[in-house]
């Protein structure tokens, strides 16, 4: 956790917030471990005396949740996840562990985000990443935004930060809730290299190495654990978001606009995207947009209910794409291609 961010945005309290309405400021109350210019290890506490709660900064990521030992408890594996390991020895406990086990189910997704934020951030091969591809159909009206702090909800492995710092003046945060991914983008930002597992074929997997362009390297980043559905911010501090493939993985996509629009000012603008692809197992259905009944008002359609529900909660559409395509490589053999549907909005002056 960088130390001016941390100044920077002066998170709250997000349990004081979200279940009380009170905006207690968070407080840097030790720090056990520095690397770089970064706090490693430590801790953060809510200045508020009647709650008091404790939020632990892991390898250089501040889990600022409402429930922090929910969270710990969730996370656990991927907290306590050895990264030292050669990379034959992993081969071997995935042999061992097997095929769906928690350690091969975290290589497999971390392989196949990873190919889709750096493939071109890879000595010796020509990919084409997915994600900047993506942003980049949306930004022209995003540059329309007015400056100030930007995030990126859903982050994943963070090449959405690294985009926008490129395009924006002003600190850059990446949240998400999956600590090995965030674990990756803090190793790249620190380290200007990362490696990771990409599956070629079962459960086999070859050892990639991703390297940060010297022009990349940038001190207005940072990543941070966060939830998208109760941010620990005030009302109107940032001046972007996007929001890359989170509406359909999260368990309150409702939520997560209506929290987007509160952070955003009047006149910041908001990018999101996704393919519509529900799972009952993350969002129940009648959370779904359209999609979960065709006999409803708009037939099962998903995309006006998208919209509608960004303009109910104050962000108006201005820029729209149905077909962004976005590839990710399961295997050697195997590539899902999704077709999103793009939305870039304006944050209106009233309130939602």
């Amino acid at each position: 956790m960088r130390l001016d961010t941390f100044e920077a945005l002066a998170p709250i309290c997000p349990r004081c917030l979200h279940t009380d309405g009170i905006e207690a400021p968070l407080k840097l109350a030790s720090t056990y471990q520095a690397r770089s210019d970064l706090v490693w290890q430590g801790m953060i506490h809510c200045s508020n005396t009647d709650c008091w709660m404790e939020f632990p900064i892991i390898d250089g990521i501040p889990a600022l949740v409402p429930d922090p030992k929910t969270f710990l408890q969730n996370a656990r594996h991927h907290i306590l996840l050895r990264d030292d390991l050669d990379a034959d020895l992993t081969g071997l406990l995935t042999d061992a562990l097997g095929q769906g086990s928690e350690l091969e189910t975290t290589r497999q997704h971390l392989g196949l985000y990873a190919g889709s934020h750096f493939s071109d951030w890879v000595p010796g091969e020509d990919g084409a990443a997915q994600i900047p591809a993506i942003l980049d159909t949306g930004w022209a009206e995003m540059q329309q935004a007015p400056d100030g702090p930007a995030i990126d909800l859903g982050t994943s492995v963070g090449r959405g930060v690294w985009e926008m710092a490129a395009r924006r003046p002003g600190p850059v945060l990446g949240a998400d809730l999956n600590f090995s991914m965030l674990r990756m983008a803090q190793t790249l930002m620190l380290e200007g290299r990362v490696t990771f597992p990409r599956r070629r074929v079962g459960i086999v997997y070859d050892t990639v190495e991703a390297v940060l362009p010297a022009d990349r390297v940038s001190d207005q980043i940072d990543f941070w654990a966060l939830d998208a559905m109760a941010l620990p911010f005030r009302t109107g501090q940032f001046a972007t978001a996007t929001a890359v493939n989170l509406v359909d993985c999260i368990s309150g996509p409702t939520n997560m606009i209506a929290e987007a629009s509160r952070i955003l000012a009047p006149g910041a603008r908001a990018m999101l995207t996704t393919p519509y692809d529900w799972s009952a197992t993350v969002t129940d259905p009648v959370g779904w947009m359209g999609g979960h009944s065709q006999r409803g008002v708009v037939g099962g359609a998903a995309e006006p209910v998208l919209t509608a529900t960004l303009t109910q909660y104050g962000l108006n559409p201005v820029a729209e794409s149905h077909d962004v395509p976005w590839l990710l490589n399961v295997h050697a053999r195997s590539v899902m291609h999704y077709a999103l549907h793009l939305v870039v909005a304006e944050r209106t002056s009233g309130t939602a």
